[in-house]
């Protein structure tokens, strides 16, 4: 037991040390008018990784449910920013995903199959996730991807601090982990694929939008 704790102890501190140096550089980026974080996004990251935090201490979770918690507070934090600092051209096509997610957390509490309450927090991140990936795809340059490498590493000492292993507790943050790594992969694709398109233009490239 004691050695558990001490491993799950470790691996807290090193995801906090990690979430200090991702949202230190975020908010760095975002007052220097680099970053533009979309409202939408992170309002529904604060709630549903806020309720996943209580969920995962109701699992046993322990020292990982209270690194989502604090993961949870400071997405809040940024959606109060992205008010002021964030993305201003919101599309309907945000709006719906943004509604859409809302609609479908109440469902996500209320249901018990393990399998399906797995399906809709997938479908519910991914709809929260849509308008970041919508202006970023626009606009690559208003997300820094190395926020993104960070955000993902400090999952990955999430999952390290459950006290024991097992797949309704590490299923969460795993899955945060990989998103958070595959959105960091999007950015540098979309960067490329418009530094090819400017390079073989000899021009800025036409901008593609997302519907």
């Amino acid at each position: 037991m004691d050695f558990l704790f001490e491993r799950a102890a470790v691996f807290a501190v090193l995801a906090v040390i990690v979430s200090v140096i991702r949202y230190g550089l975020y908010f760095h980026s975002i007052f220097k008018r680099q970053t533009r974080p979309h409202f939408f996004s992170w309002f529904n990251w604060g709630l549903i990784i806020s309720i996943g935090a209580y969920a995962q201490f109701q699992l046993g979770g322990d020292l990982s449910s209270y690194m989502l918690l604090f993961v949870g507070i400071t997405c809040w934090i940024i959606a109060v920013l992205a008010l002021f600092y964030g993305e201003k051209h919101i599309t309907r096509s945000d709006w719906g995903a943004f509604l859409s997610a809302l609609a479908l957390i109440p469902v996500w509490l209320a249901t018990k199959d393990p399998v399906i309450t797995l399906l809709l927090i997938i479908v519910i991140d991914m709809l929260t996730f849509y308008p970041t990936i919508r202006k970023t795809y626009v606009d690559p340059s208003s997300e820094p991807p190395v926020s993104y490498f960070w955000a993902g590493l400090r999952y990955f000492f999430i999952l390290l601090c459950v006290p024991s292993f097992s797949l309704s507790v590490l299923f969460y943050p795993f899955f945060l982990m990989v998103t958070e790594w595959g959105f960091m992969a999007f950015i540098f694709w979309r960067r490329k694929k418009l530094r090819l398109a400017l390079i073989a233009t000899g021009k800025a490239p036409v901008v593609e939008k997302m519907p």
